[in-house]
Protein backbone atom coordinates (compact mmCIF):
# COMPACT_ATOMS: atom_id res chain seq x y z
CA UNK A 1 0.00 0.00 0.00
CA UNK A 2 2.95 2.81 1.10
CA UNK A 3 5.29 2.07 -1.73
CA UNK A 4 1.95 1.96 -4.77
CA UNK A 5 1.16 5.51 -2.91
CA UNK A 6 4.42 7.15 -3.66
CA UNK A 7 6.06 6.41 0.04
CA UNK A 8 9.23 4.47 1.21
CA UNK A 9 8.47 3.23 4.73
CA UNK A 10 10.86 1.69 6.98
CA UNK A 11 9.33 -0.63 9.64
CA UNK A 12 10.66 -0.30 13.15
CA UNK A 13 10.45 -4.08 14.79
CA UNK A 14 10.99 -5.89 18.47
CA UNK A 15 12.37 -9.00 17.31
CA UNK A 16 14.60 -10.22 13.98
CA UNK A 17 11.92 -12.48 13.27
CA UNK A 18 9.22 -10.37 12.40
CA UNK A 19 11.94 -9.26 9.08
CA UNK A 20 10.36 -11.90 6.86
CA UNK A 21 6.64 -11.00 7.15
CA UNK A 22 7.65 -6.94 6.26
CA UNK A 23 10.14 -8.79 3.55
CA UNK A 24 7.50 -10.40 2.02
CA UNK A 25 5.29 -7.17 1.80
CA UNK A 26 8.45 -5.54 0.02
CA UNK A 27 9.10 -3.16 3.04
CA UNK A 28 12.88 -2.89 4.83
CA UNK A 29 12.96 -2.87 8.66
CA UNK A 30 15.48 -1.97 11.21
CA UNK A 31 15.21 -3.67 14.87
CA UNK A 32 15.27 -1.38 17.46
CA UNK A 33 13.77 -0.71 21.21
CA UNK A 34 11.43 1.93 21.59
CA UNK A 35 11.75 2.42 25.17
CA UNK A 36 15.87 2.84 24.99
CA UNK A 37 15.09 5.59 21.91
CA UNK A 38 15.83 5.38 18.32
CA UNK A 39 17.81 8.37 16.91
CA UNK A 40 20.40 6.34 15.17
CA UNK A 41 17.66 5.27 12.61
CA UNK A 42 16.78 8.57 12.01
CA UNK A 43 18.81 10.71 10.37
CA UNK A 44 17.01 10.90 6.54
CA UNK A 45 13.72 10.24 7.24
CA UNK A 46 11.10 12.65 6.26
CA UNK A 47 8.49 11.98 8.40
CA UNK A 48 7.83 9.33 12.05
CA UNK A 49 4.41 7.80 12.10
CA UNK A 50 4.27 6.63 15.21
CA UNK A 51 1.90 3.46 15.88
CA UNK A 52 3.17 1.23 18.52
CA UNK A 53 1.15 0.18 21.58
CA UNK A 54 1.36 -1.16 24.94
CA UNK A 55 -1.01 -4.01 24.10
CA UNK A 56 -4.14 -4.87 25.87
CA UNK A 57 -2.79 -7.66 28.47
CA UNK A 58 0.00 -5.51 29.76
CA UNK A 59 -0.33 -3.44 33.24
CA UNK A 60 -0.37 0.18 33.46
CA UNK A 61 3.06 0.70 34.20
CA UNK A 62 4.21 -0.52 30.16
CA UNK A 63 1.30 1.46 28.81
CA UNK A 64 3.08 4.62 30.53
CA UNK A 65 6.21 3.05 29.92
CA UNK A 66 5.75 2.83 25.75
CA UNK A 67 2.08 5.46 24.87
CA UNK A 68 3.43 7.94 26.78
CA UNK A 69 6.93 8.01 27.56
CA UNK A 70 8.64 6.10 24.76
CA UNK A 71 6.66 8.45 22.48
CA UNK A 72 7.78 11.34 23.95
CA UNK A 73 11.13 10.23 24.03
CA UNK A 74 10.74 9.94 20.11
CA UNK A 75 9.43 13.25 19.40
CA UNK A 76 12.69 14.14 21.52
CA UNK A 77 14.68 12.62 19.21
CA UNK A 78 12.98 13.67 16.27
CA UNK A 79 13.91 17.44 16.94
CA UNK A 80 17.30 16.21 17.65
CA UNK A 81 17.59 14.38 14.66
CA UNK A 82 15.94 16.82 12.13
CA UNK A 83 12.77 15.20 11.74
CA UNK A 84 10.20 17.38 12.07
CA UNK A 85 6.97 15.74 10.31
CA UNK A 86 5.36 13.35 13.25
CA UNK A 87 2.46 11.59 12.71
CA UNK A 88 0.45 10.10 16.20
CA UNK A 89 -1.72 7.25 16.21
CA UNK A 90 -3.56 8.04 19.51
CA UNK A 91 -7.40 7.39 20.26
CA UNK A 92 -10.73 8.82 20.64
CA UNK A 93 -11.15 9.79 24.00
CA UNK A 94 -7.07 10.28 24.81
CA UNK A 95 -6.72 12.62 27.63
CA UNK A 96 -4.44 13.15 30.76
CA UNK A 97 -7.38 13.21 32.90
CA UNK A 98 -9.39 10.70 31.69
CA UNK A 99 -11.82 8.60 33.49
CA UNK A 100 -12.41 6.04 31.10
CA UNK A 101 -13.73 2.97 33.58
CA UNK A 102 -12.36 0.50 30.96
CA UNK A 103 -9.17 1.68 29.51
CA UNK A 104 -8.25 5.09 32.00
CA UNK A 105 -4.44 4.32 32.18
CA UNK A 106 -4.50 3.79 28.24
CA UNK A 107 -6.26 7.26 27.43
CA UNK A 108 -4.44 8.66 30.27
CA UNK A 109 -1.01 7.87 28.39
CA UNK A 110 -1.99 8.98 24.85
CA UNK A 111 -3.50 12.37 26.19
CA UNK A 112 -0.28 12.83 27.95
CA UNK A 113 1.77 12.42 24.61
CA UNK A 114 -0.53 14.21 22.59
CA UNK A 115 -0.47 17.49 24.98
CA UNK A 116 3.29 17.11 24.88
CA UNK A 117 3.67 16.35 20.69
CA UNK A 118 1.30 19.72 20.33
CA UNK A 119 4.01 21.85 22.18
CA UNK A 120 6.64 20.09 20.72
CA UNK A 121 7.24 22.65 17.92
CA UNK A 122 6.84 19.38 15.72
CA UNK A 123 5.17 19.37 12.43
CA UNK A 124 2.15 17.11 13.83
CA UNK A 125 -0.64 15.72 13.23
CA UNK A 126 -2.87 13.51 16.11
CA UNK A 127 -4.64 10.64 14.14
CA UNK A 128 -7.98 9.40 16.90
CA UNK A 129 -9.01 6.31 15.45
CA UNK A 130 -12.38 4.47 17.46
CA UNK A 131 -11.90 0.54 17.99
CA UNK A 132 -9.78 -0.56 15.83
CA UNK A 133 -10.85 -3.58 13.70
CA UNK A 134 -8.90 -6.20 11.41
CA UNK A 135 -11.62 -6.46 9.25
CA UNK A 136 -11.25 -5.27 5.33
CA UNK A 137 -11.15 -1.56 4.94
CA UNK A 138 -14.11 0.01 3.21
CA UNK A 139 -11.88 2.65 2.05
CA UNK A 140 -14.65 5.11 3.93
CA UNK A 141 -14.63 7.16 7.06
CA UNK A 142 -15.89 9.95 9.20
CA UNK A 143 -13.76 12.18 10.53
CA UNK A 144 -13.39 15.73 11.94
CA UNK A 145 -11.60 17.94 15.09
CA UNK A 146 -14.50 16.52 17.22
CA UNK A 147 -16.46 14.16 16.42
CA UNK A 148 -18.63 13.92 19.61
CA UNK A 149 -19.26 10.21 19.50
CA UNK A 150 -17.32 6.73 19.55
CA UNK A 151 -17.36 3.92 16.78
CA UNK A 152 -14.92 1.03 15.65
CA UNK A 153 -13.25 1.38 11.68
CA UNK A 154 -10.78 -1.10 10.28
CA UNK A 155 -7.17 -0.85 10.68
CA UNK A 156 -6.75 -0.89 6.78
CA UNK A 157 -8.83 2.30 6.61
CA UNK A 158 -6.30 3.88 9.58
CA UNK A 159 -3.03 3.14 7.13
CA UNK A 160 -4.82 4.64 4.26
CA UNK A 161 -6.03 7.68 6.66
CA UNK A 162 -1.91 8.00 7.64
CA UNK A 163 -1.26 8.42 4.07
CA UNK A 164 -3.62 11.21 3.26
CA UNK A 165 -2.43 13.12 6.18
CA UNK A 166 0.96 12.99 5.21
CA UNK A 167 -0.07 13.95 1.30
CA UNK A 168 -2.26 16.95 2.86
CA UNK A 169 0.23 19.50 4.62
CA UNK A 170 -3.33 21.38 5.55
CA UNK A 171 -3.33 18.30 8.50
CA UNK A 172 -0.21 20.01 10.51
CA UNK A 173 -1.46 21.44 14.01
CA UNK A 174 -4.66 19.18 13.99
CA UNK A 175 -6.06 16.29 15.77
CA UNK A 176 -8.96 14.38 13.65
CA UNK A 177 -10.97 11.60 14.97
CA UNK A 178 -11.97 9.16 12.68
CA UNK A 179 -14.57 5.97 12.87
CA UNK A 180 -15.64 4.43 9.26
CA UNK A 181 -18.19 6.26 7.46
CA UNK A 182 -19.75 7.27 4.45
CA UNK A 183 -16.75 9.72 3.23
CA UNK A 184 -14.12 8.43 0.94
CA UNK A 185 -11.12 8.79 3.08
CA UNK A 186 -9.02 11.47 1.17
CA UNK A 187 -12.42 13.73 1.41
CA UNK A 188 -12.64 13.03 5.16
CA UNK A 189 -9.14 13.75 5.49
CA UNK A 190 -9.06 16.83 3.59
CA UNK A 191 -12.32 18.28 5.16
CA UNK A 192 -11.44 17.86 8.80
CA UNK A 193 -8.44 19.50 8.10
CA UNK A 194 -10.10 22.73 6.69
CA UNK A 195 -9.58 22.13 2.82
CA UNK A 196 -8.99 20.78 -0.55
CA UNK A 197 -5.92 17.90 -0.47
CA UNK A 198 -3.20 19.63 -1.29
CA UNK A 199 0.53 18.58 -2.35
CA UNK A 200 2.91 17.07 0.16
CA UNK A 201 5.73 19.34 1.68
CA UNK A 202 8.37 16.37 2.41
Amino acid sequence: MWAANGFSPIALIRDVRQQTKFTALGVPSAVGDLEKGLIEFLPGLDAVVFTAGSGAHTGPNKTIDVDQDAAIRLMNDCKQAGVSRFVMVSAIGADPLSNSPLIQNYLRAKGMADEYLRSSGLDYTILAPGTLLNSSGTGKIQAAEELGCHGTVPREDLSQCIIEVLRNYNTMGKTIQMISGKDPIKNAVANASGGEALPPIL
